[in-house]
């Protein structure tokens, strides 16, 4: 009997023809068929790792309109570089009337000195009840005037404050400013506003400065008797009171720093205060063309000296002026409240 020797795990790593051995005779040969060669082509993977996809951020920015409103100015063109032409505001309609629903705050003029100024004011009706040096220089100077219209309008409860407007000799701008009476009108008589009285004293006003021009400094008329500067600030009702006591008027009248004294005719006093070194700076920082609403209004009626909120006040009278301008006067409110407390002490 043939015994051939099985194939093991080995001989497949012997050569293709394997001998199994009985006797040295006889050899069985197997041959073992050889595997042709497969040309497998196999695909080259490409391996992606499994990364985070990219985030996109969708664009959420504020995207403003090149379109402008009409008689849209520039920044240079508004501005300039200084003179009456820098600040105003050029209208078809009265000068210090409401155009477009806004109103200036503020008449502008070319250049003029105090005397003729004053001649100016007193042909078209008006008293000048003082003249009150801003600077150091003496040559920033408020002209406080008044007229009948005037003190009969403001000859209402907690409404003396409109008593006087103020002409501004301005040089450092090369121009005049002039408060504008149905911008204030509106703003201090509220609910007790009436238009006509107010372009009364507009009339008068522009009959003897026919060269005045609307200021950019404007607000929306109708926004005027609850105008704040912000949410949070004062209003015209926010009234601060500084004195109380019976013999307010003869203290006021005795004070040096006290600029003028005005009666009404409903019995109230309106008074005006020269601030001192702390409080005087802001016209320097935020502009001398506004600077004619000093001296500072002090109303004194029923046994009280109440003043404007200096917050209120000073935005009223700058209304063009932006949040960082007014941080840079944040102490001059409190300076002014303790200006107006030392006339009566």
């Amino acid at each position: 009997m043939k015994k051939v020797l099985l194939l093991s795990t080995i001989s497949l790593l012997l050569p293709s023809t394997i001998f199994a051995e009985s006797n040295t005779s006889n050899v069985i040969e197997i041959k073992i068929p050889e595997v042709p060669e497969v040309n497998v082509s196999i695909p080259k993977v490409e391996v992606h790792y499994n990364r985070p996809k990219e985030i996109v951020y969708s664009d959420r920015s504020i995207k403003f309109s090149k379109r402008v409103p009409p008689n849209y100015l520039t920044s240079e063109e508004r501005y300039g570089k200084g003179g009456v032409g820098a600040s105003l505001s050029h209208s078809k309609v009265m000068v210090g009337d409401v155009d477009k629903g806004r109103i200036s705050a503020y008449l502008r003029a070319d250049l003029i000195d105090a005397k003729k100024a004053k001649a100016k004011l007193k042909k078209a009706g008006f008293e000048v009840i003082a003249t009150t040096p801003l600077d150091d220089t003496g040559e920033l100077v408020s002209i406080v005037f008044t007229n009948d219209t005037l003190k009969k309008m403001a000859s209402k409860k907690g409404k003396g404050y409109l008593a006087t407007l103020r002409l501004l000799i301005d040089p450092k701008n090369k121009q005049i400013s002039i408060t504008n009476p149905l911008y204030l009108a509106k703003a201090f008589l509220q609910d007790e506003f009436k238009e006509e009285e107010a372009k009364k004293v507009l009339k008068a006003l522009d009959s003897e400065f026919k060269g005045a021009k609307n200021s950019l400094d404007k607000l929306k008329f109708q926004a005027l008797p609850k105008y704040t500067f912000m949410k949070g600030m004062p209003h015209f009702g926010d009234q601060k009171v500084v004195a109380s006591g019976k013999d307010l008027k003869s203290k006021a009248l005795k004070n040096k720093n006290v600029a003028f004294v005005l009666d009404l005719p409903n019995g109230s006093t309106l008074i005006g205060v020269k601030l001192g070194k702390k409080a005087n700076v802001f016209p320097q920082r935020i502009g001398t063309n506004n600077a004619g609403m000093l001296p500072y209004p002090v109303l004194i009626e029923d046994g009280e000296a109440k003043i404007l909120d200096p917050k209120y006040y000073l935005a009223l009278m700058y209304p063009s002026l932006k949040i960082e301008g007014f941080m840079t006067i944040a102490m001059i409110p409190r300076a002014i409240k303790n200006d107006c407390k030392k006339v009566f002490k």
